[in-house]
């Protein structure tokens, strides 16, 4: 075999050794699809696993869904976008990169709050928040089952702030002891708190004008308060 056919297989056969090691890019660990609902907070990227030492750069296909600064994306609508995570040439690698699919779903408002830009929002009221110490009340005007009264507090955004919950019974009870309900337009029914009653399937109502506890149904409807 000449001297010349023995370099040229050894050139080729070089070049296969570097297609194996690179020359697509090194092959890169799982980058799992991703489900976030609307309002959602920001949340960051995993990268996946990699030999190369490159930094990643990750990209959105659909900024109307979701938009990302460095690794840190925020969803914004329902929709899907594909996130990208590519690694730059580095040195002997080439460059790679691998996809997954995000999917946002539209957040489910319960009513009577409605959905704005991917936020569930509370309705407007003609009574006033009332504000005890460092806590804020939202004021009674409409009526739900005990599910949905808490649903409504912790997933409504309200004088755009979230982080709302009903009250508790002690909560509920010295706000109305207080005198602070007096002309602010309130209702003057049962409002639920958080407190579970003593029998299957109950909890605890407080009357607003009067403070009476009532353990009542959960399915049975009663004002909602929530407070932040």
């Amino acid at each position: 075999m000449s001297i010349k056919r023995i370099l040229s297989m050894t050139a080729a056969a070089a070049l296969l050794v570097l297609s194996a090691c690179g020359g697509h890019g090194v092959p890169l660990g799982d980058f799992p699809a991703i489900n976030k609902v609307e309002g959602d907070a920001p949340f960051d990227l995993v990268a996946p696993s990699s030999d190369s030492p490159g930094q990643f750069v990750f990209t959105s296909s659909n900024p109307a869904v979701a938009t990302i600064v460095g690794k840190t994306v925020t969803v914004h609508v329902a929709g899907t976008s594909t996130i990208t995570a590519s690694q730059p040439q580095t040195g002997s690698y080439n460059p790679t990169s691998t996809s997954t699919l995000l999917t946002v779903t539209a957040r489910v408002c319960e009513p009577p709050s409605v959905r704005e830009n991917g936020q569930c929002v509370a309705p407007a009221t003609t009574a006033a928040f009332v504000t005890r110490g460092e806590v804020v009340w939202m004021p009674a005007s409409f009526v739900l089952d005990w599910a949905k009264a808490d649903a409504f507090c912790k997933n409504t955004t309200i004088q755009g702030k979230t982080g709302w919950k009903l009250p508790t019974q002690a909560e509920l009870k010295a706000l109305i002891d207080s005198g602070q309900l007096v002309g602010q337009n309130w209702a003057t029914g049962d409002a639920w708190t958080a407190d579970a009653g003593a029998g299957a399937s109950t909890h605890v109502a407080l009357n607003l004008t009067s403070s009476v506890a009532t353990p009542s149904g959960s399915d049975v409807k009663a004002y909602v308060t929530c407070l932040r």
